[in-house]
């Protein structure tokens, strides 16, 4: 893929090769629907997985996946083979359709980026090939600066990592090339390329692309299925210095490698608290987008004013929905734009029991059936429940609160009046009360420590 920004010198003969093949695409092409159609995404539980799958498909499916459309965040070296650290960033869109029965697919790439001294954006294609008796996959790549389908990378999936090699010159020299697809999920993948000079004995990677699917509107879809909630102790008086850099730094950077901004708030209790959420499709994709965002340029440039404004950090609860369906709903309207000073009205309450075992084993039903009517009783509008994820931490650099056992509610109300209002109910009502004293001699270790948390100005998750 990235062969063709470098606009690499290829050897003559190559070339009548790739006229045919690239007279092959378009010829595939002509008859597909309108790239406009949006396919639908492939479920994880589904045959086509991986080439390795013990139910023996043979591979040819392993690209759906990539089948439909996406936002790309490119993080591209601005020197290959040069010791540059210098990365550019640049967005594009792409839309994917299956060709030949499933063994192949075509894609269109546009572009953010200029190449220089060129007027326009940069687009490219790509045409994966599958060949069923060696199954291996062959991808060809071409670009709007000569038109050209460029050798191919040829290689194959296992255990849900896809590894692709190929040969190619830079700046004169023979080099070898990798691509690598992984972070694969229902809404989310990560390709990047890396250059050899020495025949493989080291890499250097210069370009990744994340990822995100995004429906008929161009907004990202999200597969919650592991949260944290983060609850951070700051400097005096430094919270809303946080707040302003991360609103306007850090949302859409993580989101692009993989991640779920869900919300970001005030502890109206705490003045130099700050607690937000954010969400992974599953704990292998949480481990991808974390070193994505922590590794990539976007923080490295931030992260000593990040850093400056926290005592502590470590406060984190790795969460998961408790019922398929307990999770958070998705937002009803877009993000306000960077830049949005307007704050919400309404408030969430963060409802954290700490337990003396798993929910699963009791408490959660003994919730649901005493706790949870009591809350919307008094007016709690309770829009998510969770329980402890227990699964190993892997980002070990961000640690999580490990050997608890918590359940999490999250209710929303309209207005600091109406919490108001819903507290004094709960302070009289008696069935309360009875509730509490019972739980907290059947797996309640302590009453439950309840957060009132203001939505900043560009929190997705708002009442």
């Amino acid at each position: 893929m990235g062969n063709a920004l470098d606009a690499v010198l290829k050897p003559a003969w190559h070339r009548q090769r790739r006229l045919l093949l690239q007279w092959a695409a378009v010829a595939q092409t002509a008859w597909l629907p309108a790239f406009n159609a949006v396919a639908r995404p492939l479920l994880r539980n589904e045959e086509s997985t991986a080439m390795s799958d013990p139910t023996g498909h043979d591979g040819r499916h392993d690209f759906d996946f990539l089948h439909g459309q996406w936002r790309i965040r490119n993080e591209r070296l601005a020197q290959r083979l040069a010791g540059s650290t210098d990365w550019e960033i640049f967005g594009a869109t792409q839309l994917c359709q299956p060709l030949l029965g499933g063994l192949g697919n075509v894609d269109d790439f546009v572009s953010d980026w200029t190449r220089p001294g060129v007027d326009g954006r940069f687009i490219g294609m790509t045409l994966r090939l599958f060949n069923p008796e060696t199954r291996q996959w062959s991808i060809y790549w071409a670009g709007n600066h000569d038109g050209v389908l460029e050798p191919p990378m040829v290689g194959a999936f296992e255990q849900g990592a896809g590894t692709f090699f190929g040969d190619a010159e830079h700046e004169g020299r023979p080099i070898r090339v990798r691509f690598v697809w992984n972070q694969v999920s229902a809404n989310t993948a990560h390709w990047q390329q890396a250059f050899s000079s020495d025949g493989g004995a080291s890499w250097e990677t210069n370009w990744h692309m994340w990822f995100r699917r995004t429906d008929g509107n161009g907004r990202l879809l999200h597969d919650d299925g592991v949260i944290e909630l983060r609850q951070y102790t700051l400097h005096p008086g430094r919270r809303d210095e946080l707040i302003d850099l991360f609103d306007r730094e850090f949302v859409e950077p993580q989101e692009a490698v993989g991640m779920h901004v869900i919300g970001q708030f005030r502890d109206l209790d705490h003045a130099d608290r700050f607690v937000w959420m954010r969400g992974f499709a599953d704990m292998p994709v949480r481990a991808e987008a974390l070193a994505g965002f922590y590794g990539g340029p976007t923080w490295q440039k931030h992260r000593n004013a990040a850093n400056a404004t926290m005592i502590d950090s470590d406060n984190v609860l790795l969460l998961r929905p408790a019922r398929k369906d307990s999770g958070l709903p998705p937002a009803s309207q877009e993000r306000p734009a960077v830049g949005a000073t307007h704050e919400p009205a309404g408030l969430f309450e963060a409802g954290i029991c700490l337990l003396d075992a798993p929910a699963e084993d009791g408490f959660l039903q003994r919730f649901e059936a005493q706790l949870a009517p009591r809350l919307r009783a008094a007016g709690a509008d309770v829009a998510g429940l969770y329980v402890t994820d227990a699964s190993e931490n892997t980002f070990a650099r961000l640690p999580v609160r490990e050997g608890e056992q918590v359940l999490v509610w999250f209710a929303r109300f309209d207005s600091v009046h109406a919490h108001d209002h819903y507290e004094q109910a709960l302070v009289a009502d008696e069935g309360w009360r009875t509730a509490i004293a019972q739980a907290l001699l059947r797996g309640l270790r302590e009453p439950p420590q309840r957060l009132r948390l203001a939505p900043t100005a560009r929190s997705e998750l708002r009442a």
